[in-house]
C-alpha cells in the first residue's frame, strides 16, 4: 500500500495547534487565543516536558496542574512496555531505537524463539502480565515490534490513557478481523475507525491480567480481546475502550491516506488529518510495513529538515585508523550483464577505489561478448594487485543468478565479511564510496545512484502491491538531494555492500531466485521477506549510473552516439574541460581576426574518434553536392556517417549559448544548419579552397588535427582583414559571420592531411 502524505513544517504556533486535537475534550480553546499561539505558554498553563518548541513535537501545551504533570511523570517512568520478537528482523532493533529515544522501557517476549503459535504467544503474554501485576500496579503497554515504532513519549500514553477514562485503550481498525461474522456484533461508532485491533493496547497490569484470564479457550490475543469486546458485559467490566480516533494507536493499514508527515523545528511526527490527532505509537499492518519503513527514516528523530539525519550517525564504525591488515575483507563482485558504454571509465574508477587491493578478493562476471577484450586485458594488468580474482567469461554461458550464486559462493570461500556488488552501469565517482558503505555499519546498504538529469535511480521508493515501481512521497526530494540521508527503502540494484551474515549459512542458491523474477528483483524481495532492511545514502554522492538499454555496438566509436542517453559520461569524455568558462559571462573569448572567435569545444580523443570514423566510412565526394563547395575538397556529410541527430545536439546545447553570448540581441533557439560536413585537405587532392562566403548567418570550422604534427601549411585567412588564422588547436571552434564582411578561404595544406568540421548555421 503506498502512503498518501503530505510533508508539512510548522513552527512554534503550528505546534501548538496541530498537537492540541489530540485532547478533543480540553475545554481551552487555543485557536482564539493569540498569546498562546505566539508564545506557546499562558498563567496557568503547563506544557508537558517543557516547551511547545524542542526535541519532541509533542511538549505541547495542556491545561494540567503541576500535581497532575509530576504524577503523570511518574506513571510514565514506571511503565512497562512489553513486545514480541521476531528472529531474523530489523525492525526489532527500530523498535527498540525508537524505544531508546523516547525513554520507553521494554521487555521482549519470547527473545530468541522461533516460530512461536499465536496461541504460545498469547500464553507467554498472559504469564508476563500476571508477574507485572503482583506489587505496584504498572501501566503496561503492548505492541509487536515487527510493524510498530514510537513517535513520541511515555508521557503522551499515560496522558491520552488517562483522558480516554478506560480501562484498557486498545488500537483501532478499519476491518473486521480474524472473524468478520463478528462485525455485526461491534457497537456502532458515530467517528472513527469501529474496530479493534490488538496489535496494540495500553492499560494498568491488573486490569490486562484479569482480562486475558477471561478465557482459556481463546487461540489467539485478537480473538480474546474481541469476544471481551463485543460483549457489553465484558466490554463495561474492563473499560475495554477502543481508540477509534488514533489518539495513541495509528494502525496504517487501510488509513495511509489518513495521515501526513510532518515537522515541527527538531521533530517529525505523524498527524491523522481525518480525525486531527496526533498518534504515539506507529503500526505498519498487514501489508503496510513498507510504509512504516518509509515514515521510519523520519520519526524518532531519525531525520529533520535542520539537521538532516541524525540516525545516520547512530552505530557507525570507524575504519580510518585501522592498519591495512585489520580492514574488513571484501569480495568486489562486478557483473557485466550485457553491453554498456562508458566500460572504460567503469574500469577506470574501479581501479581508483580508495580501499587496499590486498584487502579485496576480485570476482568478475562478463556476459558480454563486445567487452571481452577490453575485460581480459583488464584483469591481466590489475589482477595481481588484489588478494584473488575469479573470471567468468562470455564463452563460459554462465546465467546471471548463476553468477551471482557464484559471487556469494566464493565470498564464503576467501572467508571474506563483505560483498560489494557492482553492475557495470554502476559508476562508483566517489574513490571513498566503500569505506564510507562500511562505516555506515548497515546489513545492506547501497550508495544512491542516477541517471544524470533524469529521475531514474537504483532504489525505488514504494513498491506496488505485486513488487513493481512504484514512487515514494520523498523520492524526488530525496534522488535530487534536497533531503540527504539514510533511507529505508524496498529495492535496491546496481550497486550495493551487504554483509556475509546476510547469506552465510542460509541457502544460497535462493537468494536470487524467486519464481520467474530477475535476480534484483527476486534478492529485494527475499530480503524483505527475511525482514532484513536495505537502505540507501545519499549522504555525499557516490556516483552515477548510465543507460545500456539502447547501446548499439554496431560502430567503431559507439559512444560517439550516446549525447542523449548519457549525456553526463558523453561530456566527460568528450567536451574540453574548459568549455564552461568560456561560456562564462565575465570571460572574454579571444578574437585572433575581427569578429573571429575561438574557444575551446572538444578534447582532443572526440576529433581523433571522429576522423577514424569518417575514414572508415570513406566515401568521400568532391564538393558536387554542396554548391558553396563545389570543385572544392573532399568531404562527408554528417548524415552520411549517422550523427546528423548528434550533431544538431551539439549545435543545440554546446554551439548556441556561445554564440548568443558573443553575437548580443542574437537569440534564434535552436539553431538550424542544412550544411554540416567534414573536409579533408591533402595536397595530392585539393590543398585549399578559393575566397567565398558561407550562406549562414555564422559559421563554426572545429579543426580535428595539429598542424606542424599532423599537416603543414593550411589555415583560413580572412580577406577583406587580410588576417589568417593557422595555428589551429585540436578541438577548438573558429566562430564567424558567414555573409558580407567575412569573405575567406582555406589557404595550401602543403604536408599531411589536415581534417575540419564546417557547419553553416542559421543560413
Amino acid at each position: 500500500m503506498l502512503l498518501s502524505v503530505t510533508v508539512v513544517l510548522v513552527g512554534i504556533a503550528g505546534l501548538v495547534s496541530a498537537s492540541l486535537p489530540a485532547a478533543m475534550d480540553t475545554n481551552y480553546d487555543v485557536d482564539e487565543d493569540p498569546e498562546l499561539l505566539n508564545s506557546g505558554l499562558l498563567p496557568g498553563v503547563h506544557c508537558v516536558q517543557g516547551v511547545p518548541r524542542g526535541e519532541d513535537l509533542n511538549k505541547y501545551c495542556r491545561q494540567i496542574s503541576p500535581q497532575k504533570l509530576l504524577r503523570m511523570n511518574k506513571t510514565a517512568e514506571n511503565m512497562v512496555v512489553l513486545t514480541v520478537w521476531r528472529p531474523g528482523s530489523d525492525s526489532h532493533t527500530r523498535f527498540l531505537r525508537s524505544a531508546k529515544v523516547y525513554g520507553y522501557k521494554v521487555k521482549t517476549l519470547a527473545e530468541g524463539e522461533e516460530n512461536l503459535s499465536d496461541k504460545q504467544l498469547l500464553q507467554l503474554l498472559k504469564d508476563e502480565v500476571k508477574a507485572l501485576s503482583k506489587g505496584e500496579d504498572k501501566l503496561i503497554l503492548y505492541t509487536e515490534s515487527v510493524d510498530a515504532m514510537f513517535s513520541a513519549s511515555p508521557v503522551r500514553v499515560v496522558e491520552e490513557f488517562e483522558k480516554s477514562l478506560a480501562g484498557i485503550l486498545v488500537s483501532a481498525d478499519g476491518f473486521c478481523w480474524p472473524d468478520r461474522t463478528l462485525e455485526s456484533s461491534y457497537p456502532r461508532v458515530a467517528r472513527g475507525k469501529r474496530f479493534l485491533n490488538s496489535g496494540g493496547f495500553v492499560g494498568l497490569a491488573s486490569t490486562v491480567h484479569k482480562m486475558l484470564s477471561e478465557s482459556l479457550e481463546e487461540v489467539s490475543l485478537q480473538l480474546l480481546m474481541t469476544h471481551v469486546y463485543v460483549k457489553d458485559s465484558t466490554r463495561h467490566k474492563y473499560k475495554l475502550k477502543i481508540d477509534h480516533l488514533s489518539k495513541l494507536f495509528q494502525n496504517l493499514n487501510g488509513a495511509t491516506g489518513d495521515v501526513e508527515l510532518r515537522f515541527a523545528g527538531k521533530e517529525a511526527y505523524l498527524q491523522n488529518t481525518l480525525y486531527n490527532t496526533v498518534p504515539v505509537v506507529v503500526r505498519g499492518n498487514n501489508h503496510t510495513n513498507l510504509v512504516l519503513h518509509t515514515l521510519g527514516s523520519y520519526l524518532a528523530r531519525s531525520w529533520n529538515p535542520e539537521d538532516g539525519c541524525r540516525s545516520c550517525w547512530e552505530n557507525m564504525i570507524d575504519i580510518e585508523e585501522k592498519v591495512e591488515e585489520e580492514l574488513p575483507k571484501v569480495t568486489l563482485a562486478i557483473f557485466v550483464e550485457k553491453a554498456t558504454p562508458f566500460m572504460e571509465e567503469f574500469l577506470e574508477k574501479i581501479d581508483d577505489m580508495e580501499y587496499p587491493p590486498s584487502r579485496m578478493d576480485l570476482f568478475i562476471h562478463n556476459a558480454a561478448e563486445y567487452h571481452e577484450k577490453m575485460i581480459n586485458e583488464w584483469v591481466e594488468e590489475i589482477g595481481e594487485d588484489f588478494a584473488s580474482v575469479k573470471l567468468l567469461k562470455h564463452s563460459d554461458n554462465i546465467k546471471e543468478w548463476h553468477a551471482r550464486k557464484a559471487a556469494l559462493d566464493y565470498c564464503v570461500e576467501q572467508d571474506c565479511q563483505y560483498l560489494f556488488s557492482v553492475d557495470s552501469v554502476a559508476h562508483i565517482d566517489n574513490p571513498y564510496t566503500l569505506k564510507l558503505l562500511i562505516e555506515q555499519n548497515r546489513n545492506v546498504v547501497a550508495p544512491m545512484m542516477i541517471r544524470p538529469y533524469k529521475a531514474w535511480s537504483n532504489f525505488w521508493g514504494a513498491i506496488t502491491h505485486d513488487g513493481f515501481y512504484a514512487r515514494s512521497m520523498d523520492y524526488m526530494e530525496i534522488v535530487q538531494n534536497n533531503r540527504r540521508g539514510l533511507w529505508n527503502v524496498p529495492y535496491i540494484s546496481s550497486c550495493y555492500l551487504f554483509r556475509r551474515s546476510v547469506f552465510d549459512g542460509q541457502k544460497v542458491q535462493s537468494l536470487f531466485i524467486r519464481n520467474i523474477l530477475d535476480p534484483d528483483m527476486a534478492f529485494c524481495e527475499n530480503l524483505r521477506e527475511k525482514g532484513i532492511f536495505m537502505y540507501v545514502s545519499n549522504r555525499v554522492d557516490f556516483g552515477h549510473l548510465v543507460s545500456a538499454d539502447k547501446f548499439d555496438t554496431s560502430r567503431l566509436y559507439n559512444e560517439l552516439w550516446e549525447v542523449f542517453e548519457n549525456r553526463w559520461d558523453w561530456e566527460e569524455r568528450y567536451v574540453h574541460p574548459n568549455y564552461t568558462s568560456a561560456l562564462a559571462e565575465n570571460t572574454t573569448l579571444e578574437m585572433p581576426c575581427p569578429d573571429v572567435y575561438w574557444f575551446p569545444l572538444f578534447k582532443e580523443r572526440y576529433a581523433r574518434e571522429m576522423i577514424e570514423t569518417f575514414e572508415g566510412y570513406g566515401i568521400w565526394s568532391d564538393g558536387s553536392n554542396n554548391h558553396r563547395y563545389r570543385n572544392g575538397p573532399p568531404q562527408i556529410n554528417i548524415e552520411s556517417v549517422g550523427l546528423d541527430a548528434v550533431w544538431q545536439e551539439i549545435l543545440t546545447k554546446w554551439v548556441s549559448p556561445i554564440a548568443m553570448k558573443i553575437f548580443k540581441g542574437y537569440s534564434r533557439f535552436p539553431p538550424r544548419a542544412l550544411m554540416k560536413f567534414m573536409v579533408r585537405y591533402k595536397p595530392d587532392e585539393q590543398p585549399f579552397l578559393r575566397p567565398h562566403h558561407d550562406t549562414s548567418t555564422y559559421t563554426i570550422n572545429v579543426a580535428l588535427n595539429q598542424p606542424g604534427v599532423d599537416y603543414k601549411g593550411g589555415g583560413c585567412r580572412f580577406v577583406r582583414y587580410n588576417c589568417s588564422v593557422t595555428d589551429s588547436r585540436v578541438g577548438w571552434v573558429l566562430m564567424h559571420p558567414g555573409r558580407l564582411t567575412h569573405l575567406h578561404e582555406g589557404l595550401p595544406t602543403t604536408e599531411g592531411t589536415r581534417y575540419i568540421i564546417v557547419t553553416f548555421v542559421d543560413p
